[in-house]
């Protein structure tokens, strides 16, 4: 779990998230994911993704969809 903090100019506490593990999983392979598409664009090979769970592959497309838009 991590918790991330926005802080004011003065140092005062203005926002603060947890975000659990699988979270900054998806995070982070959804930014490997964008980077392979625009390798993939720019004619590099992409690499095959591993297959995961319904219920894991549901809240990652969530989660994912939330960091595009």
């Amino acid at each position: 779990m991590v918790k991330v903090i926005h802080l004011a100019d003065d140092g005062t506490e203005m926002a603060a998230i947890e975000v659990d593990d699988f979270t900054i999983e998806v995070i982070y392979s959804g930014i490997a994911e964008m980077l392979r598409d625009a390798a993939a664009a720019h004619g590099a090979v992409a690499d095959a993704r591993r297959d995961l769970p319904r219920a894991e592959r549901q809240r990652r497309d969530k989660i994912l969809s939330r960091i595009r838009d």
